[in-house]
């Protein structure tokens, strides 16, 4: 059998490479493995069905068969650049992909049809014409975001970098012999580039939150749909063996090229606390390959480790993978492991800052805030006793405070955050529901616009940006906001439930009823409920709002009675609604930041009760007059 590819002819027969009547040297494994690869074009092998298949099952390295495809392709007149021939198809193995005539033995040559291909999560996809944006245009976008609205501010602002190098680093897989058990490591190897790369001032890295939304789906178009902006994808997988050694292989590529920029093994232990020193070395080696300079200060910034006691971080790294279950049994288990990794090494810094999340989350979600806000306090406190000057936990404290209505606390909390570090979204975001809080609707569009330009797929984000925006009246500008994000998480429940109550509160009804039940699909909480209900009373589909509250009541989990109280007013039981808000400030609930403006609770703004909830929550007009603007 011979097979003919563009001038070079591989036969079978003869095991012989030749090109016109020039025979190619080709040593025998990279033939076999050529061989094997034009045999099987017509679907993705991976390296272990390649190890088993050209190797015969026996124990080589990714490095070998990372060599051996490169040799094949130079045979074939490609290269890894190229990959005319070879494709590499990230975290799944390789595919011959160029066209081939089957020559059988004394008959008629045979083309057969290219090889379809691989799934668009898989490929690595052909460059796009690169990103430019008129200078012009960024001088005069504040002026514009004033007179044109939302919509021109929300893709820009000028305080975003577009000269430095954006990179995106995707969720690292583990490799086909790694047990299950091992991604949640792998997820923190990810989380720990993704931060020591962010420690360098020459490079824009697009946070955490946003970088796991490409979790299930790496696919270059994907990620450019999604992250415009983003000129490079740092792409990994990590390798454990029984004996605890550790390989993590690395690339980065660059989009609009569609081009490796540069690739690498790295080895240790998980046993070792040298494999903090392999995240560094990677972040180091992509600024060195994108031509970045690390500052002094930054390197030694880089050289710290999280913790110098391996037990520590194990449970760490298991609370981690607790907190981003993000659930009601989840969060607790997640703060146990926290405890856990603090006892061992008191000066864990991560691990204190982790565990407030876990509070918060449980805070802002899932139980009575009034049980909860002390312990996120306290434990942020226990942080910023190892960093008093930590941007992380002023963020965070500022973020509650918001929540549990402390205003002026809020206030302080958040400027000292954003002073330390301007970077994090989640600052903007507590800035935002603060400006909504207080009606302040410019300022709300500007810390969002800052919001989604530092952490564009946050999913939290998302929704509370929805909600900061309607809550001030800004219907047009939530409806675009709301629309881009349904299409960035079409997944997400919360997202579609409160794009619902927008909708109600547009006078959209049919609109609301749909992305209620859309949200009430994905979600099947008792808020998503309590969402639908309200969508439904809003549209005279009175019959339909107590079932659902009763429904959601009976879930026997914390629901904001705040919601509830909404859910009321929309069948014009005010009596009801106003019980129920006074239960939502005795619990303290996070939804009562926008008792002052809620187009929802206009049926009772004229109560005699209503001032006093007012002055309960701290919005009252005197309150409101004497906070920071």
């Amino acid at each position: 059998m011979k097979y003919q590819i563009a001038e070079y002819t591989v036969d079978t027969a003869r095991y012989r490479i030749s090109s016109g009547d020039t025979v190619v040297p080709v040593e025998p494994k990279v033939f076999d493995l050529l061989v094997y690869l034009i045999r099987h074009r017509d679907r993705v092998l991976s390296r272990e069905e390649l190890f088993r298949e050209v190797w015969d099952g026996r124990e080589v390295s990714d490095a070998t068969l990372s060599n051996h495809v490169k040799s094949a392709r130079k045979i074939l007149g490609d290269s890894g650049e190229l990959q005319k021939t070879i494709l590499t198809i990230r975290g799944r193995g390789y595919q011959f992909v160029a066209p081939v005539t089957v020559i059988p033995e004394g008959g008629v040559a045979v083309a057969d049809a290219p090889p379809a291909p691989p799934p668009a999560a898989d490929r690595v996809d052909a460059p796009v014409a690169p990103f430019w944006r008129s200078p012009l245009a960024m001088a005069g976008v504040v002026l514009l975001a004033a007179l044109l609205g939302w919509g021109a501010f929300a893709s820009w602002h000028p305080r975003s970098a577009p000269e430095l190098p954006y990179v995106v680093v995707v969720p690292f897989d583990v490799s086909g012999d790694a047990p299950e058990a091992w991604q949640p490591f792998a997820d923190q190897v990810t989380r720990e580039v993704i931060r020591n790369l962010r420690k360098i001032s020459g490079l824009r890295v697009v946070p955490p939150p946003s970088a796991f939304t490409f979790r299930d789906n790496k696919a270059r178009d994907h990620i450019r749909r999604q992250l415009p902006e983003v000129q490079y994808v740092l792409d990994g997988v990590v390798s454990i063996s029984s004996g605890n050694e550790l390989r993590i292989t690395v690339e980065l590529e660059d989009l609009r090229k569609g081009l490796v920029v540069w690739d690498k093994d790295y080895e240790s232990r998980t046993d070792d606390t040298n494999l903090f020193s392999m995240q560094s070395a990677i972040a180091g080696a992509v600024s060195d390959s994108l031509k970045v300079a690390v500052l002094a200060e930054e390197q030694r910034a880089l050289d710290e480790f999280p913790t110098s006691n391996l037990q520590a971080y194990e449970a760490y790294v298991a609370g981690r993978y607790q907190l981003d279950r993000l659930s009601h049994d989840s969060l607790p288990r997640a703060i146990e492991l926290f405890d856990q990794a603090i006892a061992l090494d008191p000066k864990f810094f991560d691990a204190y800052i982790a565990r407030s999340d876990a509070y918060r989350q449980l805070f802002a979600y899932f139980e009575p805030p009034i049980n909860m806000l002390q312990k996120v306090v306290d434990s942020l406190a226990e942080a910023q006793q190892l960093r008093p000057d930590s941007a992380e936990a002023w963020s965070s404290l500022g973020l509650t405070y918001v929540m549990a209505w402390r205003w002026k606390d809020a206030w302080i909390a958040l400027s000292k955050a954003k002073r330390r570090d301007p970077t994090l979204a989640q600052t903007e975001v507590g800035f935002a529901l603060y400006y909504s809080g207080l009606g302040e609707a410019a300022k709300v569009k500007l810390a969002l616009a800052d919001a989604n330009r530092l952490d564009p797929l946050n999913v939290e984000m998302a929704d509370w940006g929805n909600w900061a925006l309607f809550m001030v009246g800004e219907s047009q500008a939530a409806r675009q906001w709301v629309d881009k994000k349904m299409e960035q998480h079409p997944d997400v429940g919360p997202v579609f439930s409160g794009a619902g109550v927008g909708a109600s509160i547009a006078g959209d009804y049919r609109r609301a009823v749909q992305l209620a039940e859309r949200g009430a699909e994905l979600d099947d909480s008792p808020v998503a409920l309590i969402m639908l209900a309200q969508a439904y009373g809003y549209a005279g589909q009175k019959e339909k709002v107590l079932p659902l509250l009763e429904k959601a009541a009976s879930a026997g989990t914390y629901v904001c009675p705040y919601e509830s109280a909404a859910a009321y007013l929309s069948i014009g039981d005010q009596d009801r609604a106003m019980t129920l808000l006074d239960d939502a400030v005795a619990k303290r609930s996070n939804c009562l930041i926008f008792l002052r403006n809620d187009p929802r609770m206009k049926p009772i703004r004229q109560h005699p009760h209503y001032p006093v909830l007012l002055n309960r929550v701290g919005l009252d007009d005197v309150a409101v007059a004497s906070y920071k603007r």
